[in-house]
C-alpha cells in the first residue's frame, strides 16, 4: 500500500481538505472472460512500482522543479482547454501498459471552468454526498466514512456497464490533500480495498473476497491538480489503474475499447465536474443579486 509522505517542499506547505477520490471512475471495462482471477505477487510489486513513479512526478511539480500543471508543459492544450475543450491523453503517450498478469491504465485530461475559484471546486469534490447524483449513473453511492485535517477516507459502491458486461466494485479510498499556496492544491489518492460484486442487483448479489473476481478492477491511485487564474480554475486529473491482462485469442477485440473506454471516462468526469461547479457558481451568483436587491423597510 502506497504511504504518504509529508514534509516540507520550497517552504511549509499547509494541508487541506479537498477529495477527490475520483481515480475509481475510471472503472476498466475491458470485458474480460468470467473466470476469476487472484491478484499475484508480481502483479501488485509492478503497480506499487508504477504508483511510485507517479508520485515522484507529481513531487517534482509540487517543487516547482517541473510544471505544476500537465498542461503548462504544452501551451497549445491550456490554449484549448482555455477556450472550453476537455482534452484527455494517454499519460506517457501510451496506454495501457502490460504488466505480469496485468494492465495498467494510465490517462491524464484538464478542463478550464470560467468564473470559478478555488473553493467553489474544492466544495464539489468534497461533497461526496452529491456524487450518486454529479456523476450518475457510474457513482451508485458514495460515503465520507474518516476525516481528519488533509486526510479523508471514502467509500464507493461504482458501476460501468459495457454491451452486456456489468462491472460493480466497492472500493475503499484513502485521500491526502496539500495546498501549496492560495491558488494550487493538489490531492493523492489510493484505493486500500477494492472487492467486486457479482450479480449485483439479482437474487444471488454477493460481495467477491479481496483480489479475487474477474478483475475489471484492481488497484487505482489517481492524482488531481487545481490551480486559479484570473478568470477561472484549471482542473486536472491522472487516473491510474490496473485490471487483469487481456488474453491473447482476444487482444485484437478488446484492445481497442481497453484504449478507448478511460478516455471517455476521464472526460465524462471533469465534464460532470465543471457543470457541476457551474451550476453552483450560477446559483450563488442568482442568490446575490436576490439579496442585494431586497429593499429593507424603514
Amino acid at each position: 500500500m502506497l504511504r504518504w509522505r509529508s514534509g516540507r517542499i520550497n517552504g511549509s506547505l499547509r494541508k487541506v481538505q479537498s477529495g477527490p477520490a475520483l481515480a475509481i471512475l475510471v472503472l476498466l471495462m475491458t470485458p474480460a472472460p468470467s473466470s476469476a482471477i487472484e491478484l499475484k505477487p508480481e502483479t501488485l510489486q509492478a503497480w506499487e512500482a508504477y504508483v511510485h513513479a507517479a508520485e515522484t512526478r507529481m513531487m517534482l511539480r509540487a517543487s516547482g522543479k517541473a510544471s505544476f500543471l500537465w498542461v503548462g508543459e504544452r501551451p497549445y492544450l491550456a490554449e484549448r482547454v482555455r477556450a472550453g475543450e476537455i482534452v484527455a491523453e494517454p499519460a506517457d503517450g501510451e496506454s495501457p501498459h502490460a504488466v505480469p498478469l496485468g494492465l495498467i491504465h494510465d490517462w491524464v485530461g484538464a478542463v478550464f471552468i470560467p468564473k470559478a475559484n478555488l473553493n467553489q471546486v474544492t466544495s464539489v469534490l468534497d461533497n461526496y454526498e452529491r456524487y450518486e447524483d454529479i456523476y450518475r449513473p457510474t457513482v451508485v453511492r458514495a460515503r465520507l466514512v474518516e476525516q481528519t485535517h488533509g486526510y479523508e477516507k471514502v467509500t464507493m459502491l461504482m458501476m460501468q456497464r459495457v454491451f452486456s458486461v456489468t462491472g460493480v466494485v466497492e472500493i475503499d479510498d484513502e485521500v491526502q490533500t496539500t495546498k501549496l499556496d492560495a491558488n494550487k492544491v493538489y490531492s493523492l489518492s489510493t484505493s486500500v480495498r477494492v472487492q467486486e460484486i457479482a450479480g449485483y442487483g439479482g437474487p444471488h448479489e454477493r460481495v467477491l473476497p479481496k483480489d479475487h473476481g474477474p478483475g475489471y478492477v484492481l488497484r487505482t491511485f489517481s492524482v488531481t491538480r487545481l490551480e486559479q487564474v484570473d478568470r477561472g480554475v484549471y482542473v486536472e486529473m491522472e487516473m491510474i489503474g490496473m485490471s487483469r491482462g487481456i488474453p491473447m485469442l482476444l487482444r485484437w477485440l478488446i484492445q481497442p475499447l481497453a484504449e478507448r473506454l478511460p478516455r471517455n471516462t476521464l472526460q465524462a468526469t471533469l465534464q460532470d465536474t465543471r457543470d457541476a461547479v457551474s451550476q453552483d457558481t450560477k446559483s450563488a451568483s442568482l442568490k446575490t443579486k436576490s439579496m442585494a436587491q431586497v429593499v429593507v423597510p424603514r
